[in-house]
């Protein structure tokens, strides 16, 4: 899982993750020259299952929407697959999503209004039978 782990959901997810043993990369829209991690990170970099990067130089210590922009990019270009949780019409991530898509990697959508929005693009709900489609005529 790669991911930016910023808003209050995703920062629920990474709670989730942590509990686990999958790989997790953290990409804050930020510079981590100077951060504080979380002290419930560490376990998880000391099994070398977690790790931060970031594309900023220390010129850059607090979020901006330019920076997750950018960070966001980044995320998508590593990843195998997007999950969106929320699409709304001509927002950024509405723009991120179709980039994704257009690159030829799958996108899954969980609101039904962005799985709508995104679907003649090649969006897939982000449900146990969309997922499994997907995964099973792809190389995700």
């Amino acid at each position: 899982m790669i991911g930016g782990f910023h808003s209050p959901m995703e920062k629920e997810c990474l709670d989730l993750l942590l509990r686990g043993r999958q790989p997790i990369v953290v990409c804050p829209a930020r510079s981590i020259e100077a951060m504080r991690l979380p002290s419930a990170w560490r376990p998880a970099i000391d099994a070398g299952r977690l790790l931060v990067v970031s594309p900023f130089a220390p010129g850059h210590p607090r979020v901006t929407a330019n920076l997750a922009a950018t960070r966001n990019r980044l995320v998508a270009a590593i990843a195998r697959a997007v999950l969106a949780s929320c699409v709304a019409r001509g927002s950024k991530i509405e723009h991120l999503c179709r980039e994704v898509l257009f690159a030829g990697k799958p996108v899954f959508v969980s609101d039904p209004g962005g799985a709508d929005l995104l679907a003649e693009a090649g969006a897939v709900p982000a449900d146990v039978p969309g997922i499994r489609s997907v995964l099973t005529h792809s190389q995700v």
